[in-house]
């Protein structure tokens, strides 16, 4: 396979060929000639994201990783024992010091050597490095790091738990205790944020769960960083779940927070499978798994201020629209509260209504006696001549009683209780007396 002398001419030649050529051709290069291979490199980096991924995926795929076994070797102060698991990106075994300073239960993950072929060593350590300034509860310190055998090695703190998947299989978590768990995922990956770390891997096998039902991150990508820019000296290898992966990401696209937010609202998809629409859990799923970035929450910071008002009754900017949304929140935020507020204002009104009929009855009481004191005294005053004198007490209560009955604006129970006092029998010493004086009005009349 005879090509030009030069990098650049070289190059190009290689545009034309296939994975498995230009992998062969790289494969001899390097070998006999590494000086010009070096040079090379930076060419073949500047080619685009999807080329360095397909590079990426082939040596992978070519890479027996069967005879790749470290187990119950000493690597620096750490005695490997057994083998944890293994993937595309490297192979995790499970260690403890072997200097006997300090009983210490680790997990030491060895990086796909291969990637040497794509990024330099010196990137691959600066990435473990940063990943060894993350301190957080919920993200797996990494202790240590370095190089073994042409392979990058980190030493993290060892998990004692099952992965995500696996806990929500085997265990039945109540709603709180899912929006509680996402919550401290979405803190770990903000806490890496802010120390300018992509995840870019996030998966339910990435987040293992301990005894004490808290998540630990694992399996950081250490090909990613977060971008501000696009900047083709960065290359980035396509390694994801395509369950779990941005649209950006799968595109090979430069990468964001944004990334991470997306692979979050699946994650919270995973715990909530079956929310019923317009719920807010729902709401927050859609905003976070938008494909178009501009419709995305913009980091996990806000993903995570949604979240926290999801689990505190805490109304949505993105419905504050919806009728009476905002009232349902307080009534599930302070439901105690609600009950007592509503029961006194309830009371109040009852109180203020019982209060107005009663103030309303006596008024119409006062306003009927009144009536009727007016039409008694207009008999027994006002009539005139021989009126006058035939009208007896007899007659002014019949007469009464028959304008009682006749009253159509007196309540039945009110007419009850005058028919019940006419009925009451007068004293003959008291008609002799009305008697007298009717005469004796009469007599001064004439």
């Amino acid at each position: 396979m005879a090509l030009g002398s030069t990098a650049t001419d070289i190059f190009y030649q290689l545009m034309d060929y296939d994975s498995v050529q230009k992998q062969d051709y790289l494969q001899q290069l390097k070998t006999t000639n590494p000086a010009l291979y070096q040079e090379l490199l930076p060419l073949l980096e500047q080619e685009g994201s999807e080329q360095v991924a397909e590079l990426f995926q082939f040596s992978i795929q070519k890479t027996d990783l069967n005879d790749w076994d470290f187990s119950n070797q000493v690597v620096d102060k750490y005695k490997l024992t057994t083998e944890l698991g293994r993937g595309g990106m490297g192979v995790v075994y499970s260690a403890h010091r072997a200097d006997d300073t300090f009983e210490q239960e680790l997990a030491i993950k060895f990086i796909q050597p291969m990637l040497n072929n794509v990024l330099s060593k010196h990137a691959l350590f600066e990435e473990a490095q940063l990943l060894a300034r993350l301190n957080h509860p919920y993200i797996a310190k990494v202790f240590d790091g370095g190089r073994y055998e042409e392979c990058i090695y980190v030493v993290m703190e060892k998990i004692h738990g099952c992965t995500l998947d696996a806990y929500l299989a085997n265990t039945i978590p109540s709603k709180k205790q899912k929006l509680t768990l996402f919550q401290c995922i979405c803190e770990a990956i903000e806490h890496a944020h802010q120390h300018q770390v992509l995840h870019a891997d996030l998966k339910p096998e990435n987040i293992l769960i301990d005894a004490q039902h808290a998540p630990k991150l694992i399996d950081f990508n250490l090909t990613q960083k977060v971008q501000h820019h696009t900047n083709p000296e960065h290359s980035a290898i396509l390694a994801y779940s395509a369950d779990y992966a941005s649209p950006e990401q799968m595109a090979g696209d430069y990468l964001t927070q944004q990334s991470d937010v997306f692979s979050l609202g699946k994650i919270l998809t995973l715990l909530f499978p079956d929310e019923p629409p317009h719920s807010d859990i729902l709401t927050v799923q859609n905003k976070a798994t938008q494909k178009k970035l501009e419709s995305r929450y913009i980091s996990v910071f806000e993903l995570l201020q949604d979240i926290t008002k999801v689990i505190e009754y805490r109304p949505l900017a993105e419905k504050k629209s919806i009728p009476f949304y905002t009232l349902r929140c307080l009534l599930r935020r302070r439901p105690l509260q609600s009950f007592l507020a509503a029961t006194l204002i309830a009371l109040i009104l009852s109180f203020s209504t019982v209060l107005i009929l009663q103030n309303q009855k006596l008024e119409q009481e006062k306003q009927v006696a009144e009536n009727m004191m007016y039409e008694v005294t207009r008999l027994l005053f006002h009539a005139k001549g021989t009126e006058a004198a035939q009208v007896s007490v007899g007659s002014i209560l019949e007469l009464t009683r028959r304008r009682i009955l006749s009253n159509p604006d007196l309540p039945t129970h009110i007419k009850q209780k005058m028919l019940l006092a006419m009925m009451t029998p007068v004293p003959k010493k008291n008609m002799e007396q009305q008697s007298k004086k009717q005469n004796n009005h009469s007599y001064l009349e004439e």
